[in-house]
């Protein structure tokens, strides 16, 4: 189980800061014309060098390397809305309209920045370590299909190749905003809906304090469980 969860976050620093870099070096024009398939392909070949430049400084640098992280995850993530998410009914706006006082109102609020930033700094330390695990492994994007490109919601599917026979399977929901340009919305890796597992570890962390939200927050580990309810609903999107 162990083993498997140490994939599971490698797989998913590579996921998320493929997609993530994209913002970082990508011109606003060239994003404007990308297809989705396009920005993971283009953005996968940009980690990739990113991650083999990494393992020369790493050691004496680490630092370095979850800055640079950050910055690109911070440039495309919209972590506030993504950690609003896994907080599910904790985090939403009926919640908020229930409470009674500007106190409250204003500590519900406060809880939603305190583990945005939480989050945050959890999952970029986590998966920057991970990602330094898959230098030189090939990654290949999944051709997309004739007649989903011209939609706002995308999936697109990427296999990474490592030492099993059979490739890893990673599945990108991404989505088109304001703008036109691709977010990533959720992903899933072999079947594990990371969006759905986050939500529900954060569902029963809330069971554990006894509904106490700072004392989840205070001993949030982004390291997910392994949670069978998690994988069987790739479509699923953890969004407040």
């Amino acid at each position: 189980m162990r083993l498997f969860k140490s994939l599971r976050s490698s797989l998913l620093g590579l996921a998320v800061v493929a997609l993530a870099t994209s913002a970082g070096w990508l011109q606003a024009e060239e994003k404007a014309d990308l297809t989705a398939h396009q920005v993971v392909q283009a953005t996968t070949d940009r980690v990739m060098k990113i991650i083999v430049e990494a393992q020369v400084y790493y050691d004496k640098e680490p630092q370095r390397f979850y800055d640079e992280i950050e910055g690109v995850l911070s440039d495309v993530v919209d972590f506030n809305s993504f950690a609003r998410g896994v907080m599910g009914p904790y985090a939403s706006k009926q919640a908020y309209m229930a409470l009674k006082t500007g106190a409250e109102k204003e500590a519900f609020k406060q809880r939603m920045v305190r583990f945005s930033s939480t989050f945050k700094d959890g999952l970029v330390q986590t998966y920057a370590k991970g990602l330094l695990a898959f230098n030189g492994n090939k990654i290949e994007v999944l051709p997309a299909a004739s007649d989903v490109e011209g939609e706002g919601s995308v999936t697109v599917i990427q296999h990474i190749h490592g030492d099993a026979e059979k490739p890893y399977e990673v599945q990108y929901k991404m989505r088109q905003n304001s703008k036109g340009d691709w977010k990533l919305r959720n992903v899933t890796i072999e079947a594990i809906n990371l969006g759905k597992v986050y939500q529900s570890q954060f569902s029963s962390a809330v069971r554990q304090y006894q509904g106490d939200i700072d004392k989840v927050i205070d001993n949030w580990s982004v390291e997910p469980g392994a949670d069978s309810n998690a994988a069987d609903d790739s479509d699923t999107e953890a969004e407040g």
